[in-house]
């Protein structure tokens, strides 16, 4: 009896250590780079406060050093501020932004209209001659709103939305919009501002 006890703990013993062993393999790695130097798979970065910007932490996967698919932005308490998706390193695709307090407030697609790494070449003035000479510039992409873009206003929750083609400002009609949902009667000049862009509209260094 003693013998059939001794077995029966040695046996949960080692199931429990087995078990935990699968459990410690299916975690993921994270901030992970290849013989190259080069960031990839999933990565979790600590931005700290800023100008008196609260600092944030941004989890998503890379590919060859440049961000791919969705990343989240989160505040130190664990609360949610953004879902961008980003195609190599530039945000092309649906995003989602947030309140403090979880609420979203901003919802739409970016496109990006320049391919990162394109190489172009353009005239410049060479400062001591004065004479144009070619140089070759590596385009980092130029992500703009593109479609339907849904507001949210923080206090009552209320939905309006504004219309872009390629970051031009249009009406619903323009891009067959035929939703009931209220839209703005008069598009302002400027974009509006996102929780994620500075203050001038400019957004945030990364």
């Amino acid at each position: 009896m003693r013998q059939l006890l001794l077995l029966c703990l040695l046996n949960a013993f080692l199931l429990t250590g087995f078990a935990q062993e699968r459990l410690v393999y299916k975690v993921p790695k994270h901030n992970q780079k290849d013989e190259k130097g080069r960031k990839q798979g999933l990565w979790m970065e600590e931005v700290g406060e800023l100008r008196g910007e609260p600092g944030y932490t941004w989890e998503g996967n890379y590919k060859n050093d440049r961000k791919e698919g969705v990343w989240k932005k989160t505040t130190a308490s664990g609360h949610i501020l953004a879902e961008e998706t980003y195609k190599n390193n530039v945000l092309n695709g649906y995003c989602k932004y947030f309140y403090p307090d979880g609420k979203k407030s901003a919802e739409g697609q970016y496109v990006s209209t320049e391919i990162p790494g394109q190489k172009d070449t353009v005239m410049v003035i060479d400062l001591e001659t004065q004479q144009e000479k070619p140089m070759e510039i590596i385009r980092e992409g130029n992500p703009v709103r593109h479609g339907v873009w849904k507001l949210y206003d923080e206090e009552s929750g209320q939905m309006v939305k504004e219309y872009y083609r390629l970051g031009e400002v249009v009406t619903a009609a323009e891009i067959g919009d035929n939703d009931s949902i209220p839209v703005k009667a008069a598009p302002r000049p400027q974009q509006t501002q996102l929780p994620h862009e500075g203050v001038k509209g400019g957004k945030k260094k990364q």
